[in-house]
Formats: structure tokens, sequence, C-alpha cells
């Protein structure tokens, strides 16, 4: 690596040809001669990682069976929300208007926290319409009242499937019987 005149584009030039000497791989295509310029030890400790990564989840998922599957997970969430929340789904075989005291006054309870504001706290309407005439749009039984607590109404009415249930039999009892 002489120079005779010390130009650095010279030494450069002169760097680089040794530098490729010493990288140079022992075979060529069409005149075209190729590096040995292998990739970064980061990088490859990277894809060493990726790897392992890839076989321990194959195995631990798949071939073992160990891991829950986004299918099998989903369906324990939903299990453990049903328990958690008690999430019961009534049909029209099981509403029944409630008699008992305790649910009448649960579902009391419930109208004041929730109805009052738009039916009023004698439900002779404001917002919302007049519980106690015997013009119901929806129909008075209690699959009706019910429904439209639980599902609520295209003139207004929201839904509230939040109360569960059972509060919402609760409450629908409730205007029945004591409004």
């Amino acid at each position: 690596m002489e120079n005779k005149n010390n130009d650095p584009k010279e030494v450069y030039k002169e760097y680089n040809e040794e530098f490729d000497k010493k990288l140079m791989i022992d075979h060529d295509y069409d005149g075209i001669k190729e590096l040995d310029n292998p990739p970064p030890p980061w990088l490859m400790w990277l894809f060493y990682f990726t790897v392992i990564w890839a076989v321990w989840y194959l195995a631990w998922f798949h071939w073992f069976d160990m891991g829950r599957l986004q299918e099998a997970d989903y369906a324990h969430e939903i299990e453990e929300a049903a328990q958690k929340y008690k999430i019961t789904a009534m049909d029209a075989e099981t509403i029944n208007v409630l008699t008992d005291v305790e649910d009448l006054t649960k579902g009391s309870e419930i109208y004041k926290k929730s109805c009052v504001a738009c039916h009023g706290a004698e439900g002779l309407g404001g917002i919302g319409p007049n519980l106690k005439d015997n013009k119901w749009i929806y129909g008075k039984e209690i699959k009706n009242v019910f429904g439209v607590i639980k599902n609520g109404t295209d003139k207004g009415m929201t839904s509230f499937k939040s109360l569960g249930d059972e509060n919402i039999l609760k409450v629908s009892s409730f205007v029945l019987k004591k409004l």
C-alpha cells in the first residue's frame, strides 16, 4: 500500500482494493466477482433469537398443546365473563311478573335510579310517556315491558341491557304492579 504522491483518493482506492482481496470469494460468475460480506453480529443474534422464538412458539402452542390459541382463549374469556357477571338469557317462558316484596323493592330502587328522569317519580311521564294510563304503544304485558326496557325503542327509549335480565325483570314487575 504504497502511495507515491500521498493523494487521499489514491490511498483510499489502494486500501479498498487490498481489503476487497481479503474478502474475495474464490469464484466468479460472468466476470462478476463476489465478496464475502457477512451481516453484522447484532443482526445475526437477532436472527438466531427469532428462530429460537419460533421453535419455542410452535412447541408450546402446536406440538405440545400447552398454550391456548386465540379461539380457545376468546371462548375462555367469554365463559369467565359470563360467570363473573352472571349473564342469563331469559326467554318468553321464563318471564313472569314478580310479586315478591323484595323483588318489587329492588325494582323500585332501580326505577328511581334509571327511570325517574324520563318517566317521573309517579310514572306520569315527562320526557318519556305516561306509565299510568292505558295507552301503551308496545303493550302492557310483562314480555313487552321487559323487551322495551332491555332493548330500547326507536322513539327515544335507550337500552338498559347493562342492568342485567334479573334487574330488568324486577323493574318491569315494579312498573306493572306498583305504577
